[in-house]
């Protein structure tokens, strides 16, 4: 896996078409016109549409200031939904309700508050597009999962729909460099930046559409169930008894005099970042898929022996066979979830710190090499602050555990039985609780 990722020569060009032309639906023209494969370099930048992209990412999905700036506008909106949330004396499905609440902030954090008002029934649309993405980019057809393909096209035209109406009622995209971090028809920085390569590529307003569901996918379907399995397992009634108040304990530290969540100080407590990336070694599932353009030989663990493979075919490297691995996570066992897993005592100053030593080669849960996930920082930083926030804002009570319809079952949810490879795995089920507001302000 490890030599894969090195590797220069390998790319995923063939997949990055999969994935738009049969998970997003678009067009061949569009997916040629965004990726620009081959292309030369632009007079003006110097750089290839794909090094634009690169760029882009770098610029406002990576750099410390830009996803702060970003953080704070998922949280502000989390915050005022929060607060506006009656509380349940009924019981509700935690994960139900993250969904909706969840996809809410962060759809109006990067895209803007308008795609909301134009695009209707999208958070419902979405979850169902999103159980069918991975049938779709494996090409089974409409008749097959239907709700799912009609989702899509109802997203699409609404998406579409929004495009239109920017162009009709502004004079352009606003500066993502500018002075204003937020605007109410564009989003974020990230989305403005976006939009304005899209318009320099020539899309079509169908192609900005897909790819901008592309961009809300990627912005969803991983982090929101995430957070699903931290709460779940903090709140597990019939796992570790004490994590909850550990957790509460942490991130009652980040929690500034005005009640707002200090993220800076959230993503470096020691506890949460480790329950954090015990979710993500359980339940995520990438499959790092490179397509040979040459030759290659890798070296196989031992380094003792080689594998050669030949040109054009295909590698294809579950992430998940590196994190389940029961010969190298022994104590406890690869299956069972363990909070305290990337703790250990600092040999200096004896308190318990948080660390990733000794996962080099087994853990990859954002792929890696230049097509790792570039909305890493800000996932985490979501992931974190939704938890916490949510914590803060409301006790729960655990009525009890459900399937995906919504009936009682005995067992904690488990991993939804569908194609996995895209990233978090959903679940199978839900933890049904009831909600108290705490007297914190939020």
């Amino acid at each position: 896996m490890q030599a894969l990722l090195k590797a220069r020569g390998p790319t995923r060009d063939s997949l990055n078409v999969d994935i738009a032309q049969k998970g997003l639906g678009v067009a061949p023209r569009d997916v040629r016109l965004y990726h620009g494969f081959g292309e030369p370099a632009d007079a003006a930048t110097g750089l290839t549409p794909i090094q634009q992209l690169e760029k882009m990412n770098h610029e406002f999905l990576l750099r410390s200031e830009r996803v702060n700036e970003l953080t704070a506008e998922f949280t502000r909106v989390l915050a005022e939904l929060v607060a506006a949330e009656p509380c349940s004396e009924q019981g509700v499905g935690l994960c139900a309700w993250l969904a909706t609440t969840m996809f809410r902030a962060s759809t109006e954090a990067f895209m803007g508050r308008a795609v909301l008002e134009v695009v209707e029934g999208f958070a419902e649309d979405f979850w169902e597009f999103d159980r069918g993405f991975m049938n779709m980019l494996y090409g089974l057809p409409s008749w097959f999962m239907p709700k799912s393909y009609q989702a899509r096209a109802r997203l699409l035209d609404g998406m579409e729909k929004w495009h239109v109406m920017l162009r009709d009622k502004t004079k352009g995209i606003p500066d993502p460099n500018g002075g204003v971090g937020w605007d109410p028809l564009f989003g974020s920085r990230a989305n403005r930046a976006k939009q304005q390569y899209f318009e320099a590529r020539g899309l079509s307003l169908r192609g900005r559409a897909s790819l901008d569901l592309g961009f809300i996918f990627g912005l969803s379907s991983n982090a929101i169930p995430a957070a699903g399995w931290m709460l779940m397992h903090i709140l597990n009634p019939e796992g570790d008894k004490t994590l909850l108040g550990r957790v509460m304990e942490e991130v009652k530290t980040a929690k500034r005099k005005d009640g707002t969540v200090d993220i800076s100080t959230l993503v470096s407590l020691p506890l949460l970042q480790s329950v954090f990336h015990e979710i993500l070694r359980l339940y995520v599932d990438v499959w790092v898929t490179r397509e040979l353009k040459d030759d290659l030989v890798l070296p196989l663990d031992d380094e003792k022996k080689q594998a050669f493979f030949k040109k054009s075919g295909i590698i294809v490297a579950p992430s998940s066979l590196g994190h389940l691995d029961e010969a190298r996570w022994l104590d406890p066992p690869s299956d069972v979830f363990c909070a305290e897993r990337f703790l250990k005592k600092h040999p200096e100053t004896g308190k318990t710190v948080f660390t990733l030593d000794g996962t080099t080669g087994k853990f990859y849960p954002f792929g890696g090499g230049k097509s790792i996930c570039p909305g890493r920082v800000f996932a985490k930083q979501e992931v974190l602050g939704s938890v916490a926030m949510l914590l803060l804002a409301f006790e729960f009570e655990v009525v009890g555990f459900v399937d995906e319809q919504g009936k009682s079952r005995n067992c904690f949810p488990t991993i939804r039985n569908t194609f996995s490879g895209a990233g978090v795995m959903p679940t199978d089920g839900d933890i049904k609780v009831k909600m108290r507001r705490r007297d914190i302000k939020i």
